[in-house]
């Protein structure tokens, strides 16, 4: 299993201020090495074709292994985990001393659902790339204000200060382009750590084995933080996403199916949830649906299967990914109720 501290990453600051040296794109070996994803969200098929069904997708910053080539298709291993194919032109391969400083770099989280990462600090400049929300960019520095030996604390480490022009930040592209974002659609690593999480207790991944049963419950290691404040914030990054189109495979605002919207929102507050339903089932504890709060987990299917999930949102309703992320009461007996509410199966608190 990827540790935590490989889903996002980074090249470090002294990388920032000068050339990155990453390989030419042409040059990724056939054999397994390590590679950044540089673009807002990578398309992960399931075979080297881009009629190939998507899997899933990986967020701007993370960190996967290149197990193979096949023309200019990757076979890459994501933490998700995940095992797909993507064209090498969404990754940047560098070798183990750039990818431990890169790991290391100090970054922003983009907290905007959709924005653009431009060229130089006006709204008039064109725009390098997009970026979408939970995406990673490394910080760049004022030039000279960088310490050597500085330490990795959260608020020391390096000793620098971040670029800024007026409303603006510059960061830093896992390509190594330097770009600009406003300071408003970012947020560092070390705040949104602070957003009302507890990260040593998400790293649920890890506890949905490979090799355990399917119905094997599994028990969070550790109570979040500020639960409640945590669900209002999950049920208000939500809402967000309504309207936003279904699509298979989809873990970003540029569409999401039914996992992928969960997963996301609960990203967005550094919880790092598994990428299927079926494993998100797993989690917490289950609760009676007169029990549920916002942020618990609704879980859809028939003989026992788990196929869909939504979030509670309060009030009788939650949202999910049908077609379209929308708003459903969940009694069957409601205007608004979901077509399929009898397929539920069960609720899950997550958080506490």
């Amino acid at each position: 299993m990827v540790c935590l501290a490989l889903v996002f990453a980074g090249l470090s600051v002294f990388d920032a201020l000068a050339s990155t040296g990453n390989p030419p794109l042409e040059t990724i070996p056939q054999g397994p090495c390590r590679a950044v994803v540089r673009v807002s969200a990578a398309y992960l098929r399931a075979a080297a074709d881009y009629e190939s069904p998507l899997e899933t997708q990986e967020l701007m910053g993370t960190v996967v292994r290149v197990l193979g080539k096949d023309r200019y298709w990757c076979k890459v291993e994501s933490p998700q985990p995940y095992t797909a194919w993507c064209t090498d032109r969404t990754l940047v391969v560098m070798d183990s001393l750039s990818m431990e400083a890169y790991i290391r770099a100090p970054k922003y989280v983009c907290i905007a659902s959709v924005t653009r990462v431009l060229e130089e600090p006006r709204a008039s400049s064109p725009q390098l790339c997009d970026a979408v929300l939970c995406d990673r960019l490394r910080v760049v520095f004022r030039p000279g204000s960088v310490k050597a030996g500085g330490t990795a604390k959260a608020g020391e480490r390096f000793g620098g200060k971040p670029l800024t022009r007026g409303k603006y930040a510059a960061v830093l592209l896992p390509d190594g382009r330097r770009g600009w974002m406003l300071r408003s659609e970012l947020m560092t690593e070390e705040a949104w750590a602070a957003t009302g999480c507890d990260l040593r207790s998400v790293q649920m991944r890890a506890a949905v084995s490979e090799t355990a049963a399917a119905s094997e419950p599994v028990a969070l290691p550790e109570k979040v933080a500020d639960a409640y404040g945590v669900r209002a914030s999950l049920v208000a990054c939500a809402r967000e996403f309504v309207g936003v189109p279904y699509l298979w495979g989809g873990m970003s605002p540029k569409g999401f199916d039914c996992s992928g919207l969960v997963r996301m929102v609960y990203l967005r507050y550094g919880l790092i949830l598994p990428r299927n339903a079926s494993q998100m089932a797993r989690l917490g504890r289950e609760v009676k649906p007169e029990e549920m709060k916002p942020g618990d987990l609704l879980f859809f299917g028939a003989n026992g299967r788990v196929t869909h999930v939504g979030m509670y949102i309060g009030d009788g309703h939650f949202v999910h990914s049908s077609h379209l992320v929308r708003i459903n009461a969940v009694a069957p007996d409601a205007p608004d109720a979901y077509e399929n509410m009898y397929k539920f199966l069960f609720s899950r608190n997550l958080l506490d």
